[in-house]
């Protein structure tokens, strides 16, 4: 048995490691949106770190699964950020976000 799952964990290594390199090496940040402007957001991790994210002319934006150029994240919106680091900055490359729905 112990056989059969070494043999099982050595050949999913190659899978594990290509999902990795997926994103070229950009990360992502997700959270609660807590400051918006026209060039970054500041949003809340689930640890209680604030990021601050800086908008470009490249970034783009989908709201509630839907890709848009016009609408931008608010205070209080649910965002997942895919960003590069460039220095200490993070730069916003793919934001998605949504308003959480009142209950």
């Amino acid at each position: 048995m112990t056989r059969w799952l070494a043999i099982l964990v050595f050949l999913s290594l190659p899978l594990t490691t290509s999902s990795l390199w997926a994103h070229g090496g950009n990360e992502h940040v997700l959270g609660t949106v807590t400051e918006s402007s026209a060039d970054h957001v500041v949003v809340k991790t689930p640890k209680g770190k604030s990021v601050s994210i800086t908008i470009q002319a490249q970034t783009s934006f989908q709201q509630d699964g839907v890709e848009t150029k016009d609408a931008r994240p608010q205070v209080g919106d649910r965002l997942v950020a895919e960003v590069s680091k460039d220095g200490e900055e993070f730069v916003g490359k793919e934001i998605r976000f949504a308003t959480p729905k009142s209950h």
